[in-house]
C-alpha cells in the first residue's frame, strides 16, 4: 500500500492552469543533491563558485573551476524505495576566463520495479524505471569577478515501457565583490541568481495511447555568501590556516505556488583538509488539504563533513583531492510512523591542476 501511495505522488501531475503539478518528477528536481556539501549545508548552493557540481543550482559557478575538474556522488536511498539510489558524474574544463565547459549526468534510478497499475489495481505493466539528466554547460567570465553560466540539459524519464524526454535550459550568474584585503586576511562576498528551465519545457507522455503534457517546474533561487580566508602561519606554511563561509539563499517555484524554500550553511575549513559543515532549511508543501494528516512545509538542520587533500600546494603533484560525505534523516511529509532510514550521500572530486604541472 505505501508503494502504491509513493507511485500514485510520483505520477500524479496536474494540468490546470499551465502550472507545474505539485509532486510530478519531485524526486529529481526536488529529491537528493548532486553534492554531499551542498547536503550538509541546508541544500544552499546557488551563489558558491569554483565546484563543477554547481552546475545543477547556478551554472555560473563553473567559471572558477580549476583547469581539469572530475566530479562524482552517490546517494540512497528514497523515502520507502530502499534500494533507490541517485548517481552523478562530470567532468569540466576551463579554457580561458572567458570559456569553461562542462559536462555532467545525474541519474536516478528506483531500485527495484515498478508497478503501473489500472484504476482497480489490477497490474497493467512491471519493470525497471529510471530518471536522467544529461547537461552540457557553458560558463564565462567576461570581466572580472562578473560569472555566467548556461546549461543545456536533455531530460530522459523512463517508466517500464513508457519513455518520455524533453530539452529544457537554465540560465545563472554570480557577482563576486573582494572586500578589503589586509596581509592575512581576504574577504569576499557572493550574490548569485539562477532560474531553471528557462524556456519553460513540458514533457509528453504517451500512456496507451494517450498523450498527456506537463511543465516542468521553473525554479528561481537567489543566493548569498560571505567568506574569510585567515593565511597565518600554523603547522604548513602554504595553506590557509582557517577559512570560514556563511551562505542563504531562497528559492520559488515560478510556475507553481509550492516548493518555495528559505535555505542557510556554514563551513569551517581548518588547513584546507578538514571541513565542518552544518546548514538549515524549510520548505513549504502542498498538504493535499489534509492538514491532519499532511504538512504544508517541512523544515531541518542538516550537517555533514569533507577532507579535502592539496598536494599541488604540499608536493609536485598537480592535483587536489576532496571526499564529501553526509547522512541525514529523510524529513516526512506527513505525519504516518513511516520509520524512515537516514539517506547517505558520497561525494569525491578530483582537479588536475595542469598550469601548475
Amino acid at each position: 500500500m505505501r508503494n502504491k501511495i509513493i507511485i500514485l505522488l510520483l505520477l500524479l501531475p496536474s494540468y490546470s492552469f499551465g502550472q507545474y503539478g505539485y509532486g510530478f518528477l519531485k524526486e529529481h528536481f526536488f529529491g537528493r543533491q548532486n553534492s554531499a556539501r551542498a547536503e550538509a549545508m541546508g541544500k544552499s548552493y546557488t551563489s558558491i563558485d569554483g565546484d563543477l557540481a554547481t552546475a545543477y543550482f547556478n551554472p555560473a559557478g563553473v567559471a572558477t573551476i580549476q583547469d581539469l575538474e572530475i566530479s562524482g556522488s552517490l546517494a540512497s536511498p528514497y523515502y520507502l524505495l530502499k534500494k533507490a539510489k541517485y548517481d552523478y558524474i562530470g567532468i569540466g574544463f576551463k579554457f580561458k576566463d572567458y570559456l569553461t565547459i562542462g559536462l555532467n549526468r545525474k541519474h536516478f534510478n528506483f531500485g527495484e520495479d515498478f508497478h503501473v497499475t489500472d484504476n482497480t489495481g489490477n497490474p497493467l505493466m512491471i519493470g525497471e524505471s529510471f530518471e536522467s539528466n544529461y547537461c552540457l554547460t557553458l560558463a564565462s567570465q567576461p570581466i572580472k569577478n562578473l560569472f555566467i553560466g548556461l546549461n543545456s540539459n536533455y531530460f530522459e524519464w523512463q517508466i517500464v515501457d513508457i519513455n518520455a524526454n524533453t530539452l529544457y535550459w537554465d540560465l545563472g550568474i554570480i557577482k563576486k565583490f573582494n572586500l578589503a584585503q589586509k596581509e592575512t586576511i581576504k574577504q569576499s562576498i557572493n550574490l548569485g541568481t539562477s532560474l531553471v528551465n528557462i524556456n519553460g519545457a513540458k514533457i509528453e507522455i504517451n500512456e496507451f495511447g494517450n498523450k498527456y503534457r506537463s511543465r516542468l517546474p521553473m525554479i528561481l533561487r537567489i543566493g548569498a555568501n560571505y567568506q574569510i580566508h585567515l593565511q597565518q602561519k600554523i603547522l604548513i606554511d602554504t595553506l590557509n590556516s582557517f577559512t570560514v563561509l556563511i551562505q542563504g539563499e531562497y528559492q520559488d517555484v515560478v510556475n507553481s505556488k509550492y516548493e518555495s524554500a528559505i535555505r542557510s550553511g556554514i563551513e569551517f575549513m581548518l588547513l584546507e583538509i578538514l571541513s565542518l559543515r552544518a546548514g538549515y532549511y524549510k520548505e513549504f508543501e502542498y498538504d493535499y488539504g489534509i492538514p491532519s494528516v499532511n504538512y504544508d512545509q517541512i523544515s531541518a538542520f542538516t550537517y555533514g563533513f569533507g577532507i579535502q587533500v592539496p598536494l599541488y600546494k604540499l608536493t609536485k603533484i598537480p592535483l587536489n583531492i576532496n571526499f564529501d560525505y553526509t547522512s541525514l534523516p529523510q524529513q516526512p511529509y506527513s505525519n504516518y510512523n513511516y520509520n524512515l532510514d537516514n539517506f547517505t550521500t558520497y561525494n569525491v572530486r578530483l582537479n588536475w591542476l595542469i598550469k601548475n604541472k
